[in-house]
Protein backbone atom coordinates (compact mmCIF):
# COMPACT_ATOMS: atom_id res chain seq x y z
CA UNK A 1 0.00 0.00 0.00
CA UNK A 2 1.01 3.60 -0.55
CA UNK A 3 1.89 5.67 2.58
CA UNK A 4 -1.85 7.51 1.56
CA UNK A 5 -3.17 4.19 1.90
CA UNK A 6 -1.25 2.95 4.94
CA UNK A 7 -2.44 6.25 6.81
CA UNK A 8 -6.23 5.72 5.89
CA UNK A 9 -6.16 1.84 6.71
CA UNK A 10 -4.81 3.00 10.38
CA UNK A 11 -7.31 5.46 10.89
CA UNK A 12 -9.74 3.02 10.03
CA UNK A 13 -8.60 0.55 12.82
CA UNK A 14 -8.47 2.88 15.33
CA UNK A 15 -11.98 4.08 14.20
CA UNK A 16 -13.12 0.50 14.53
CA UNK A 17 -11.26 -0.13 17.74
CA UNK A 18 -13.50 2.72 18.98
CA UNK A 19 -16.40 0.35 18.60
CA UNK A 20 -15.23 -2.49 20.34
CA UNK A 21 -17.95 -2.80 23.08
CA UNK A 22 -20.43 -3.25 20.39
CA UNK A 23 -17.88 -5.73 18.47
CA UNK A 24 -18.03 -7.65 21.90
CA UNK A 25 -21.59 -7.99 22.44
CA UNK A 26 -22.50 -9.09 19.02
CA UNK A 27 -19.88 -11.68 19.24
CA UNK A 28 -21.25 -13.11 22.29
CA UNK A 29 -24.54 -12.86 20.83
CA UNK A 30 -23.64 -15.31 17.67
CA UNK A 31 -21.90 -17.40 19.98
CA UNK A 32 -24.18 -18.13 22.58
CA UNK A 33 -26.55 -18.94 19.70
CA UNK A 34 -24.25 -22.59 19.70
CA UNK A 35 -25.68 -25.04 22.00
CA UNK A 36 -22.55 -26.53 22.63
CA UNK A 37 -21.67 -22.92 24.19
CA UNK A 38 -25.01 -21.69 25.73
CA UNK A 39 -25.08 -25.16 27.61
CA UNK A 40 -21.35 -25.30 28.43
CA UNK A 41 -19.92 -24.10 31.94
CA UNK A 42 -18.27 -21.02 30.03
CA UNK A 43 -19.38 -18.07 31.92
CA UNK A 44 -20.35 -15.09 29.71
CA UNK A 45 -17.93 -13.05 31.74
CA UNK A 46 -14.97 -15.66 30.34
CA UNK A 47 -16.49 -15.36 26.79
CA UNK A 48 -16.80 -11.38 26.99
CA UNK A 49 -12.78 -11.31 28.11
CA UNK A 50 -11.66 -13.84 25.67
CA UNK A 51 -13.03 -11.92 22.69
CA UNK A 52 -11.99 -8.50 24.00
CA UNK A 53 -8.29 -9.65 23.91
CA UNK A 54 -9.05 -11.57 20.47
CA UNK A 55 -10.60 -8.47 18.79
CA UNK A 56 -7.67 -6.05 20.65
CA UNK A 57 -4.98 -8.56 19.28
CA UNK A 58 -6.41 -8.79 15.84
CA UNK A 59 -6.78 -5.13 14.98
CA UNK A 60 -2.83 -4.16 16.72
CA UNK A 61 -2.18 -6.93 14.12
CA UNK A 62 -4.08 -5.59 11.27
CA UNK A 63 -2.33 -2.40 11.54
CA UNK A 64 0.41 -1.64 8.67
CA UNK A 65 3.09 -1.18 11.69
CA UNK A 66 1.36 -4.07 13.44
CA UNK A 67 2.95 -7.69 14.87
CA UNK A 68 0.55 -10.98 15.31
CA UNK A 69 3.26 -12.19 18.39
CA UNK A 70 0.32 -10.64 20.81
CA UNK A 71 -2.23 -12.62 18.85
CA UNK A 72 -0.67 -15.86 18.75
CA UNK A 73 -0.31 -15.95 22.57
CA UNK A 74 -3.65 -16.02 22.99
CA UNK A 75 -4.27 -18.30 20.47
CA UNK A 76 -1.90 -20.49 22.56
CA UNK A 77 -3.81 -19.86 25.93
CA UNK A 78 -7.40 -19.57 24.07
CA UNK A 79 -6.91 -22.96 22.37
CA UNK A 80 -5.77 -24.46 25.39
CA UNK A 81 -8.65 -23.59 27.92
CA UNK A 82 -10.89 -24.49 25.84
CA UNK A 83 -9.86 -27.75 25.26
CA UNK A 84 -10.00 -28.20 29.17
CA UNK A 85 -13.57 -27.03 29.25
CA UNK A 86 -14.61 -29.54 26.95
CA UNK A 87 -15.62 -27.33 24.00
CA UNK A 88 -16.23 -29.16 21.10
CA UNK A 89 -13.73 -27.87 18.34
CA UNK A 90 -16.19 -27.17 15.47
CA UNK A 91 -17.94 -24.75 17.92
CA UNK A 92 -14.48 -23.29 19.07
CA UNK A 93 -13.94 -22.79 15.04
CA UNK A 94 -17.19 -21.65 14.54
CA UNK A 95 -16.81 -19.17 17.53
CA UNK A 96 -13.45 -17.85 16.00
CA UNK A 97 -14.69 -17.07 12.54
CA UNK A 98 -17.77 -15.10 13.99
CA UNK A 99 -15.10 -13.08 14.55
CA UNK A 100 -14.35 -12.13 11.03
CA UNK A 101 -17.87 -11.30 10.05
CA UNK A 102 -18.01 -9.48 13.41
CA UNK A 103 -14.69 -7.14 12.06
CA UNK A 104 -15.85 -6.88 8.93
CA UNK A 105 -19.24 -5.90 9.29
CA UNK A 106 -17.68 -3.12 11.39
CA UNK A 107 -14.96 -2.19 9.49
CA UNK A 108 -17.28 -2.05 6.42
CA UNK A 109 -20.08 -0.09 8.30
CA UNK A 110 -20.96 3.83 6.56
CA UNK A 111 -20.22 5.33 9.91
CA UNK A 112 -16.51 4.12 9.58
CA UNK A 113 -16.36 5.87 6.58
CA UNK A 114 -14.35 3.64 4.69
CA UNK A 115 -13.46 3.25 1.23
CA UNK A 116 -14.99 0.75 -0.43
CA UNK A 117 -11.42 0.06 -2.80
CA UNK A 118 -9.38 0.82 0.61
CA UNK A 119 -11.80 -2.19 2.07
CA UNK A 120 -11.21 -4.77 -1.01
CA UNK A 121 -7.39 -3.99 -1.00
CA UNK A 122 -6.63 -5.22 2.63
CA UNK A 123 -10.11 -7.76 2.78
CA UNK A 124 -7.46 -10.81 2.11
CA UNK A 125 -5.21 -9.36 4.70
CA UNK A 126 -7.98 -9.08 7.73
CA UNK A 127 -9.19 -12.97 5.95
CA UNK A 128 -5.59 -14.29 6.68
CA UNK A 129 -5.49 -13.10 9.90
CA UNK A 130 -7.86 -14.26 11.17
CA UNK A 131 -7.70 -17.60 9.83
CA UNK A 132 -4.05 -18.06 11.04
CA UNK A 133 -5.49 -17.42 14.53
CA UNK A 134 -8.00 -19.60 13.45
CA UNK A 135 -5.43 -22.40 12.97
CA UNK A 136 -2.98 -21.61 16.00
CA UNK A 137 -5.76 -21.57 18.00
CA UNK A 138 -6.88 -25.66 16.71
CA UNK A 139 -3.32 -26.36 16.84
CA UNK A 140 -2.97 -26.00 20.38
CA UNK A 141 -6.57 -27.45 21.33
CA UNK A 142 -5.57 -30.80 19.61
CA UNK A 143 -2.41 -30.65 21.71
CA UNK A 144 -4.02 -29.94 24.88
CA UNK A 145 -6.86 -32.48 23.98
CA UNK A 146 -4.12 -34.98 23.14
CA UNK A 147 -2.01 -34.42 26.21
CA UNK A 148 -5.69 -34.71 28.33
CA UNK A 149 -6.30 -37.91 26.60
CA UNK A 150 -2.99 -38.89 27.45
CA UNK A 151 -3.46 -38.22 31.34
CA UNK A 152 -6.59 -39.51 31.38
CA UNK A 153 -5.74 -43.18 29.82
CA UNK A 154 -2.86 -43.13 32.59
CA UNK A 155 -5.14 -42.94 34.91
CA UNK A 156 -6.97 -45.46 33.70
CA UNK A 157 -4.81 -48.04 33.28
CA UNK A 158 -3.59 -47.04 36.68
CA UNK A 159 -6.70 -47.99 38.24
CA UNK A 160 -8.01 -50.54 36.28
CA UNK A 161 -4.91 -52.48 37.30
CA UNK A 162 -5.40 -52.00 40.65
CA UNK A 163 -9.83 -53.45 40.05
CA UNK A 164 -8.17 -56.55 37.90
CA UNK A 165 -4.96 -57.03 40.15
CA UNK A 166 -4.35 -60.59 40.92
CA UNK A 167 -5.88 -59.64 44.52
CA UNK A 168 -8.93 -58.69 44.68
CA UNK A 169 -9.01 -54.85 46.23
CA UNK A 170 -10.53 -53.56 49.51
CA UNK A 171 -13.46 -51.52 49.76
CA UNK A 172 -11.19 -49.01 50.95
CA UNK A 173 -9.73 -49.27 47.54
CA UNK A 174 -12.61 -49.78 45.39
CA UNK A 175 -13.55 -46.12 47.22
CA UNK A 176 -10.53 -44.90 45.98
CA UNK A 177 -10.70 -46.43 42.15
CA UNK A 178 -14.20 -45.31 41.71
CA UNK A 179 -13.03 -41.34 43.01
CA UNK A 180 -10.40 -41.17 40.92
CA UNK A 181 -12.16 -42.67 37.44
CA UNK A 182 -15.15 -40.48 38.73
CA UNK A 183 -17.77 -43.74 38.84
CA UNK A 184 -20.38 -44.86 41.39
CA UNK A 185 -19.46 -46.96 43.52
CA UNK A 186 -22.74 -48.89 44.26
CA UNK A 187 -24.09 -48.06 40.28
CA UNK A 188 -24.37 -51.13 37.94
CA UNK A 189 -22.12 -51.12 34.84
CA UNK A 190 -22.01 -52.75 30.95
CA UNK A 191 -18.92 -54.92 30.78
CA UNK A 192 -18.45 -55.68 27.19
CA UNK A 193 -15.21 -57.52 24.99
CA UNK A 194 -13.87 -57.30 21.87
CA UNK A 195 -10.75 -58.13 20.24
CA UNK A 196 -7.77 -55.77 20.02
CA UNK A 197 -7.87 -54.76 16.46
CA UNK A 198 -11.97 -53.59 16.78
CA UNK A 199 -11.05 -52.26 19.70
CA UNK A 200 -9.17 -49.73 18.07
CA UNK A 201 -12.26 -48.76 16.25
CA UNK A 202 -14.16 -48.78 19.31
CA UNK A 203 -12.07 -46.07 21.10
CA UNK A 204 -12.17 -43.84 17.59
CA UNK A 205 -16.26 -44.13 17.59
CA UNK A 206 -16.21 -43.14 21.28
CA UNK A 207 -13.86 -40.15 20.63
CA UNK A 208 -16.07 -38.96 17.64
CA UNK A 209 -19.16 -39.00 20.44
CA UNK A 210 -17.61 -36.07 23.11
CA UNK A 211 -20.90 -36.36 25.45
CA UNK A 212 -20.29 -40.68 25.58
CA UNK A 213 -16.63 -40.60 26.10
CA UNK A 214 -15.89 -39.93 29.55
CA UNK A 215 -18.13 -42.54 30.84
CA UNK A 216 -16.22 -45.45 29.35
CA UNK A 217 -13.15 -47.01 30.74
CA UNK A 218 -10.79 -49.38 28.65
CA UNK A 219 -8.68 -52.10 29.60
CA UNK A 220 -6.31 -53.80 27.98
CA UNK A 221 -6.89 -57.67 28.27
CA UNK A 222 -4.05 -58.81 25.56
CA UNK A 223 -5.93 -60.10 22.46
CA UNK A 224 -8.68 -58.24 23.53
CA UNK A 225 -9.90 -55.23 24.58
CA UNK A 226 -12.31 -54.69 27.59
CA UNK A 227 -14.38 -51.73 27.95
CA UNK A 228 -16.71 -50.96 30.98
CA UNK A 229 -19.59 -48.09 31.32
CA UNK A 230 -22.10 -47.19 33.62
CA UNK A 231 -25.16 -48.26 32.62
CA UNK A 232 -29.02 -47.76 34.09
CA UNK A 233 -30.15 -51.20 32.51
CA UNK A 234 -30.59 -54.25 34.30
CA UNK A 235 -31.16 -56.82 31.79
CA UNK A 236 -28.51 -59.39 31.20
CA UNK A 237 -26.55 -58.85 28.30
CA UNK A 238 -27.81 -56.00 26.20
CA UNK A 239 -26.78 -52.95 24.76
CA UNK A 240 -28.68 -49.62 24.06
CA UNK A 241 -28.24 -47.04 22.02
CA UNK A 242 -25.74 -45.28 21.43
CA UNK A 243 -23.49 -47.88 23.04
CA UNK A 244 -24.22 -50.74 20.43
CA UNK A 245 -23.47 -48.07 17.57
CA UNK A 246 -19.88 -48.43 18.55
CA UNK A 247 -19.65 -52.07 18.40
CA UNK A 248 -21.53 -52.19 15.14
CA UNK A 249 -19.87 -54.80 12.54
CA UNK A 250 -17.97 -56.49 15.18
CA UNK A 251 -18.00 -59.39 17.40
CA UNK A 252 -18.58 -58.34 20.72
CA UNK A 253 -18.86 -60.11 24.10
CA UNK A 254 -21.31 -59.02 27.12
CA UNK A 255 -21.63 -60.21 29.98
CA UNK A 256 -24.05 -59.63 32.52
CA UNK A 257 -24.94 -56.55 34.42
CA UNK A 258 -22.30 -55.78 37.12
CA UNK A 259 -24.20 -54.55 40.18
CA UNK A 260 -21.55 -52.44 41.62
CA UNK A 261 -17.65 -51.89 40.91
CA UNK A 262 -16.79 -54.88 43.06
CA UNK A 263 -18.54 -57.16 40.81
CA UNK A 264 -16.94 -55.96 37.18
CA UNK A 265 -14.07 -58.05 38.01
CA UNK A 266 -16.46 -61.01 37.61
CA UNK A 267 -18.58 -59.88 34.61
CA UNK A 268 -15.43 -58.57 32.74
CA UNK A 269 -13.96 -62.68 33.67
CA UNK A 270 -17.52 -63.80 31.78
CA UNK A 271 -17.21 -61.61 28.77
CA UNK A 272 -13.75 -62.78 28.30
CA UNK A 273 -14.73 -66.58 28.36
CA UNK A 274 -17.44 -65.71 26.04
CA UNK A 275 -15.21 -64.14 23.53
CA UNK A 276 -12.99 -67.00 23.58
CA UNK A 277 -15.94 -69.08 22.83
CA UNK A 278 -17.10 -67.64 20.10
CA UNK A 279 -16.02 -69.04 16.41
CA UNK A 280 -13.53 -67.52 13.94
CA UNK A 281 -15.24 -64.44 12.30
CA UNK A 282 -18.58 -63.98 14.07
CA UNK A 283 -20.12 -60.28 14.45
CA UNK A 284 -22.99 -59.30 16.50
CA UNK A 285 -23.63 -59.40 20.47
CA UNK A 286 -22.81 -62.70 22.18
CA UNK A 287 -24.03 -62.84 25.72
CA UNK A 288 -23.79 -65.58 28.27
CA UNK A 289 -27.68 -66.68 28.26
CA UNK A 290 -26.49 -67.33 24.19
CA UNK A 291 -23.04 -69.06 24.88
CA UNK A 292 -23.47 -70.73 28.43
CA UNK A 293 -23.32 -74.18 27.03
CA UNK A 294 -20.42 -74.22 25.29
CA UNK A 295 -18.47 -71.52 27.01
CA UNK A 296 -19.57 -74.53 30.32
CA UNK A 297 -17.97 -77.23 27.89
CA UNK A 298 -14.66 -75.53 26.95
CA UNK A 299 -14.15 -74.98 30.86
CA UNK A 300 -14.60 -78.07 31.68
CA UNK A 301 -12.99 -79.92 29.05
CA UNK A 302 -10.25 -77.55 30.46
CA UNK A 303 -10.16 -79.55 33.58
CA UNK A 304 -10.39 -82.80 32.33
CA UNK A 305 -14.25 -83.23 32.85
CA UNK A 306 -15.98 -83.90 30.01
CA UNK A 307 -19.65 -84.52 30.31
CA UNK A 308 -20.00 -86.35 26.93
CA UNK A 309 -18.16 -89.64 29.07
CA UNK A 310 -21.53 -89.89 31.20
CA UNK A 311 -23.56 -90.40 27.71
CA UNK A 312 -21.53 -91.46 24.79
CA UNK A 313 -19.88 -94.51 26.15
CA UNK A 314 -22.86 -96.04 27.28
CA UNK A 315 -24.57 -95.94 24.03
CA UNK A 316 -21.95 -97.68 22.77
CA UNK A 317 -24.37 -100.88 23.21
CA UNK A 318 -26.80 -99.27 20.74
CA UNK A 319 -27.02 -99.96 16.74
CA UNK A 320 -25.90 -97.61 14.96
CA UNK A 321 -29.32 -96.70 13.98
CA UNK A 322 -30.86 -96.66 17.39
CA UNK A 323 -27.93 -94.36 18.76
CA UNK A 324 -28.59 -92.11 16.40
CA UNK A 325 -32.47 -91.83 16.66
CA UNK A 326 -32.36 -91.79 20.39
CA UNK A 327 -29.36 -88.69 20.65
CA UNK A 328 -32.58 -87.12 17.62
CA UNK A 329 -35.48 -87.33 20.04
CA UNK A 330 -33.11 -86.20 23.30
CA UNK A 331 -32.02 -83.49 21.08
CA UNK A 332 -34.94 -82.67 20.35
CA UNK A 333 -37.01 -82.94 23.82
CA UNK A 334 -34.29 -80.98 25.37
CA UNK A 335 -35.23 -78.12 22.62
CA UNK A 336 -38.42 -77.94 23.06
CA UNK A 337 -38.87 -79.70 26.83
CA UNK A 338 -42.47 -81.27 25.39
CA UNK A 339 -43.25 -85.00 24.36
CA UNK A 340 -46.20 -83.75 22.22
CA UNK A 341 -43.78 -80.80 20.42
CA UNK A 342 -40.80 -82.95 20.01
CA UNK A 343 -43.34 -85.77 18.16
CA UNK A 344 -44.60 -83.40 15.51
CA UNK A 345 -40.98 -82.07 14.96
CA UNK A 346 -39.65 -85.44 14.49
CA UNK A 347 -42.75 -86.61 12.48
CA UNK A 348 -43.72 -89.65 15.43
CA UNK A 349 -46.06 -90.69 17.81
CA UNK A 350 -45.56 -89.33 21.35
CA UNK A 351 -45.42 -92.74 23.05
CA UNK A 352 -42.43 -93.22 20.50
CA UNK A 353 -40.67 -90.63 21.57
CA UNK A 354 -41.08 -91.60 25.36
CA UNK A 355 -39.69 -94.87 24.66
CA UNK A 356 -36.69 -93.42 23.36
CA UNK A 357 -36.34 -91.23 26.19
CA UNK A 358 -36.69 -94.04 28.38
CA UNK A 359 -34.42 -95.79 26.49
CA UNK A 360 -31.81 -93.51 26.54
CA UNK A 361 -32.53 -93.32 30.85
CA UNK A 362 -32.10 -97.58 30.58
CA UNK A 363 -28.65 -96.66 28.57
CA UNK A 364 -26.94 -94.25 30.84
CA UNK A 365 -28.86 -93.71 34.23
CA UNK A 366 -29.96 -90.06 33.22
CA UNK A 367 -33.71 -89.00 32.67
CA UNK A 368 -33.47 -85.85 30.54
CA UNK A 369 -37.33 -85.03 32.00
CA UNK A 370 -35.08 -84.05 35.37
CA UNK A 371 -33.61 -80.98 35.55
CA UNK A 372 -30.13 -81.66 36.82
CA UNK A 373 -29.89 -84.64 34.83
CA UNK A 374 -31.15 -82.52 31.16
CA UNK A 375 -28.48 -79.85 32.42
CA UNK A 376 -25.52 -82.54 32.15
CA UNK A 377 -27.11 -83.79 28.64
CA UNK A 378 -27.33 -80.65 27.71
CA UNK A 379 -23.73 -79.89 27.90
CA UNK A 380 -22.44 -83.35 27.11
CA UNK A 381 -24.53 -82.98 23.64
CA UNK A 382 -22.76 -79.55 23.30
CA UNK A 383 -19.28 -81.45 23.47
CA UNK A 384 -20.22 -83.77 20.74
CA UNK A 385 -21.56 -80.90 18.22
CA UNK A 386 -25.33 -82.14 18.84
CA UNK A 387 -27.17 -78.71 19.95
CA UNK A 388 -29.90 -79.27 21.69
Amino acid sequence: MSGRDEQLWDDLIERTRGRLGAMVEQFLTRTMADPCYADSELTVEDLRCASEESFTAILDSLRTDGTTLRLASIAESLGTRRARQSVPLDSLLRAVRHEFTVLWDHLAEPPSGADPALLVRNAGRVWTTVDEFAARVQEHYLAEQLAIEQADADLQRQYLSQLFAATRPTEAALERIAGALRIPLSGNFCVAVVSRDDGVVVHRRIRGAVRSAQSFLAHDLGHHTLFVWPTDEVALGRLVSPMKEFFAGMAVAVAPVARGLARVRESAAAAREIMIDLPMDSTGVATLSDRWRSVTRHLLAGVGCDLGQIVFPYLEKCTDLERRKILETVGTYLETGSLGDTGRVLNCHRNTVLNRLNAFEKYTGLDVQRPYDAAAVIIALEWQGTRP
